[in-house]
């Protein structure tokens, strides 16, 4: 009997133990939800162009977005494959035409061909390596026998994104609450997958519940998120969102962020440029988007302004960014346009002149 009891209290104890290491693997979920965990790693080249490397766990998925420059804008392909003891080979097809990927990835970066172009992509010199992503997802689908005036389809996909804090930096802690704050305004613990499950369940369910109650059939919500930027000052990063709630088509954009790693600090135009109102800095913008697309193409660049102006940084410069309808019509998408480093640098204050270093 002390032998069985003994044989018990041991196996109620492993139990537990085993239940607290593996929290992440006994979040309950429904059979409409997913709940998925992803490594990001931001990789340089030389050459200014950048990967996002997603990988998620416990998987052979991996994701790669691709950045490049034509023109005054950044252009991109995104891989979907899968890695096979760090070899990865992709083609993917899109608007900017056709690329190829091979490689190896590995802790030193990855090192292969894009478009049998030889290029090697190494870690940014900055004291974050990348980020944590948990992506939950809920789709509801009406029956396949439902009637066609019945069938409704409801798709959310949303993210908690948490840059890497191996150092504990106050400064990064703060950033990762502010990516987050329309989610949460506590701090996020990337282990504790049942809070993290919660946050984004309880945002679907407001939009759930509008879906349920409104005359649309189909609706859709995506929120994903990228880094356009790392080095010892700052962090540039990226939410990409698309709204679909019926009619013709949806609505989409970017929302960047740019933070000073140094102090948190969340940066804005004004912040960084001597005088937003430079009216030489206006007229350039205006050549660069006009140089894009034709003057009647936009609403109005006579009335274009940068105060409160969107933008994020990348290895090449600043880039200045508008969305949907804000300088054009929703046929001509999301806008932006690239200045240099050294077109930039004489209409930044002294304070922000190192940010690209």
């Amino acid at each position: 009997m002390k032998k069985t009891i003994f044989k018990t209290i041991i196996f109620i104890t492993i139990s537990i133990i085993i239940s607290c290491a593996n929290e992440k693997s006994e979040v309950r979920l429904d059979e409409k939800e997913r709940l998925q965990i992803y490594d990001m790693r931001y990789l340089i080249a030389d050459n200014g162009e950048y990967l996002n490397v997603i990988l998620e766990e416990n998987s052979k998925n991996v994701f790669i977005d691709y950045k490049f420059y034509t023109n005054q804008s950044i252009d991109m392909f995104e891989f979907n494959t899968e890695i096979d003891n760090g070899y990865i080979s992709a083609e993917v097809i899109n608007d900017n035409g056709i690329a190829t990927m091979t490689g190896n990835l590995s802790d030193a970066g990855f090192n292969g061909k894009i478009d049998d172009r030889e290029i090697n992509f190494v870690d940014a010199n900055s004291p974050i390596s990348g980020a944590k992503v948990v992506r939950y997802t809920y789709t509801n689908v009406s029956p396949e026998d439902a009637s066609e005036e019945d069938k409704k389809t409801f798709e959310y996909y949303s993210s908690i994104f948490l840059l890497n804090n191996d150092k504990k930096l106050a400064s990064i802690d703060k950033i990762n609450l502010d990516i987050n704050s329309d989610m949460t305004s506590d701090k996020l613990d990337i282990n504790k997958l049942s809070d993290i499950k919660n946050i984004l369940s309880n945002d679907m369910l407001s939009y759930h519940n509008d879906w349920v109650e409104s005359e649309y059939p189909n609706y859709a919500s995506i929120f994903q998120y990228r880094i356009d930027y790392l080095s010892e000052k700052i962090a540039s990063i990226n939410r990409y969102y698309y709204l679909y709630i019926g009619g013709a088509h949806g609505i989409h954009g970017n929302i960047p962020k740019v933070y000073s790693l140094s102090d948190g600090k969340r940066l804005k135009i004004e912040d960084i440029l001597i005088d937003v109102n430079d009216s030489n800095l206006i007229n350039k913008v205006k050549e660069k988007l006009l140089s894009i697309r034709n003057e009647e193409d936009y609403f109005n660049l006579d009335e274009i302004s940068l105060q409160e102006n969107n933008f994020h940084i990348t290895s090449k410069g600043l880039v200045f960014t508008w969305g949907v309808y804000e300088i054009g019509p929703y046929a001509m998408g999301y806008s932006e346009v690239l200045f240099s480093i050294d077109e930039i640098m004489p209409y930044l204050k002294d304070e922000y002149k190192s940010i690209f270093e």
